[in-house]
């Protein structure tokens, strides 16, 4: 739960989408997804959200833990309206930033033609997700 509480906490100011994604060998994908509000930035942000949501979502990145294969994706909207999306694949026991021309890469062959409406953005460094 660390994780995706770190990842939620570090998101700034937006009303935001995580969706993880797990592969696990010989069986269907495994998603789990959870909209969540941040409002301030820092230490005196506060976030809303469904705790159930969030912990199905820490349960999969969990998972993606356990079986090596997975990856995380935060979808932002400012509170300026800009959409940004970021992206992280489960390496080992922790999760790696994507640069935006992956995100970007990855966006076009499962979604189509990019939006001009959303910047792909480098994912940033999950704290309690580092690798020891």
């Amino acid at each position: 739960m660390d994780t995706v509480t770190d990842l939620m906490t570090t998101a700034g100011p937006g009303r935001h989408l995580i969706t993880a994604v797990v592969h696990p060998r010989n069986a269907e994908p495994v998603t789990a997804y959870t909209w969540f509000d941040v409002l301030g930035e820092g230490a005196d942000a506060l976030w809303s959200g469904v705790y159930a949501d969030t912990a199905a979502v820490a349960e999969v990145v969990a998972l993606g833990f356990i079986v090596d294969k997975g990856s995380v994706i935060l979808g932002t909207t400012a509170p300026t309206g800009e959409e940004t999306v970021r992206g992280w694949l489960v390496d080992g026991h922790a999760l790696r930033p994507l640069t935006a021309d992956q995100i970007r890469h990855a966006f076009r062959e499962t979604l189509g033609p990019q939006s001009d409406a959303v910047t792909y953005q480098t994912a940033f460094p999950v704290p309690a997700s580092a690798p020891a």
